[in-house]
């Protein structure tokens, strides 16, 4: 063992409890704390190289499992396999362990750990984590524990052993930063620095929490913090105090201030703007290219999801994917109207927001895929997988105005997302029961009907003026994605071509049956932008190539919105 093993060991044995901010779930006094110390280790370079973790959980749980971690988790492999030099200990010393790998939630695994003696005191887990700097990107959720740029970046559920259990702890994060490098600064989700949490958090919550350090840019102002691996095409600083300020906004809408709120950003020059929602935070990627506005477009929505998940666990959570019409609908129907209310966005970034959101849904081949066959499509088929975000942001662009007109205006959508939030702060369950409820009780039976029809696939279409009096309803013509062959070849091993479509734009490219692609490529904005092309790396005959076309196939008619050149509106 290292002697910053050893230090870091030392410093969680010795801490004391912190004074809880409320109390602990199903427990009367303080809830127990969890400590984590992580001290990132810079190569002669100053790639960070490695990450030494050590945490410290009271109350350990008393079942079969003492602790555990994901192997698997949102499709990304974490660093379960990777640990070095892993040791348990309590109040008594060394803890013999068992391990044990079990599937969870489909297709995830977990790994545990059982205590194979009787655990006394506090129990402290130590270990070593290799990085490697020349890590190839993915187009995957950034969860997984990666080093570029001089830094260092992934969520909890990558990287962390927690107690095997639900119980809330009041969590505290601490840096030793002394061999990570010049200027090395250390943020997670709780703040800037060494930082306590201002609620008991489970251990579920604890792996939503997001680590960043290194040479790392940062900002603070009032509650609102973010960090930055990389460097953006603009100054940091921008887009951070914008987000910054639409943050205060959202917390007024809501009705609920959070003690701290962070983001995250890294690079990602294979999926940028690609964003996950996180326990206080979230986290988003991005390249050297990205413009500022797509990037306040993603802070925007993955804001909205920040406020919907603080209560709890909401109906877009993991393994919700049948539900996710609700999470992701209510997201990118706020994104871009809450920032528009704020000011913070003009009319025209507004409208084109909506029209790429109409755009892809009312040109999407699948646009009839019934919701309970989300699921199993959601990872093979960008088409389906856009679905639940475009089909519901639609659907709730059309309660609104079904709301607004039967109470003259009173009352609207946001009255009853105000009202789930409220109920589910209250300790009721916010759910699909829930929902139906409230939606019945403003448009009765009409609605309910309404909704079980989105549900089987009908297409939605929000009246003429559903986005205000400053807008209008057009129909204009744009044309289907379409890969020009089988989509599912590209979740396959081999990546083989097969099912060319004849008189595609693949085909017209010089596409052919048999070409292995080589390249990744994130398709959900792809399908959204008309005029995206698209490069395959291929391989054919032992020999390689790149093909470039436009992914696109029939002409049709599309829903979009404009403004009315004889409204004024801010």
């Amino acid at each position: 063992m290292t002697s910053l093993r050893n230090a870091l060991l030392a410093a969680l044995l010795s801490s004391t409890p912190l004074a809880s901010a409320t109390a602990a779930e199903a427990t009367d006094g303080p809830a127990p704390e969890i400590s984590i110390a992580l001290a990132p280790v810079a190569d002669e370079q100053g790639a960070l190289t490695r990450l030494d973790v050590a945490i410290r959980f009271e109350a350990p749980p008393q079942g079969d499992a003492l602790a555990a971690i994901a192997v698997t988790a949102n499709t990304v492999e974490t660093s379960a396999r990777n640990l070095q030099g892993l040791v348990f200990s309590d109040t008594r010393g060394l803890i013999p362990v068992e391990m044990h790998d079990t599937a969870r939630d489909g297709d995830n695994l977990e790994r545990s750990w059982k205590a194979l003696r009787p655990v006394e005191g506090a129990v402290t887990v130590a270990y070593r984590l290799p990085v490697d700097p020349a890590q190839p990107e993915m187009a995957r959720p950034q969860y997984e524990l990666r080093a570029a740029d001089a830094g260092l970046s992934g969520a909890g559920n990558a990287f962390l052993i927690l107690p095997a259990d639900a119980r809330a702890r009041d969590l505290s994060v601490s840096w030793d930063l002394a061999r990570a490098g010049k200027d090395a600064r250390g943020v997670s989700s709780l703040g800037i620095g060494n930082s306590h949490g201002s609620r008991p958090l489970r251990p579920d919550q604890i792996g939503g929490t997001y680590y960043m350090a290194g040479r790392i840019g940062s900002y603070a102002k009032g509650t609102f913090f973010g960090a930055w691996q990389g460097q953006f095409s603009f100054a940091g600083p921008q887009l951070m105090d914008w987000a910054a300020r639409l943050q205060k906004f959202y917390g007024e809408f809501f009705d609920q201030r959070p003690a701290s709120f962070g983001v995250f950003a890294r690079t990602n020059r294979l999926n940028p703007g690609s964003g996950i929602g996180l326990t206080d935070s979230f986290a988003f990627t991005f390249s050297e290219k990205t413009p500022l506005s797509d990037l306040e477009s993603l802070l925007a929505h993955e804001m909205v999801h920040a406020w919907i998940n603080s209560l709890g666990d909401s109906m877009d959570a993991a393994g919700g994917l049948g539900l996710s019409w609700f999470g992701e609908g209510l997201a990118v129907h706020y994104q871009r109207m809450l920032p528009y209310r704020a000011g913070l966005i003009s009319r025209q970034a507004f409208l084109d927001d909506l029209n790429s959101t109409a755009g892809r849904y009312y040109t999407n081949a699948l646009i009839g895929t019934p919701n309970d066959r989300i699921a199993e499509g959601f990872w093979k088929d960008t088409r389906i997988r856009v679905l639940p975000y475009d089909r519901g942001s639609l659907y709730f662009a059309s309660v609104d105005a079904q709301i607004r007109a039967a109470s003259g205006g009173k009352r609207s959508l946001d009255d009853l997302v105000r009202r789930m939030l409220a109920e589910r702060r209250a300790g009721h369950a916010m759910d699909l029961a829930l929902w139906k409820t409230l939606l019945g009780q403003e448009l009765g039976a009409r609605g309910i009907a309404d909704f079980e029809a989105m549900l089987a696939g009908l297409t939605v279409l929000p009246s003429a003026d559903a986005f205000g009096p400053c807008f209008d309803r057009v129909t204009k013509p744009l044309k289907r994605f379409d890969l020009g062959f089988d989509p599912l070849i590209l979740v396959t091993p081999d990546r083989v071509v097969k099912g060319l479509k004849p008189g595609s734009a693949a085909e017209a490219a010089g596409l052919q049956n048999g070409d292995r692609i080589l390249n990744r490529f994130p398709q959900d904005g792809l399908q959204g932008d008309q005029d995206a092309s698209l490069t395959l790396d291929i391989e054919r005959d032992g020999q390689k190539r790149k093909l470039t076309y436009l992914p696109r196939g029939e002409t049709m008619d599309a829903y979009q919105w404009q403004a009315k050149p004889s409204v004024s509106c801010h």
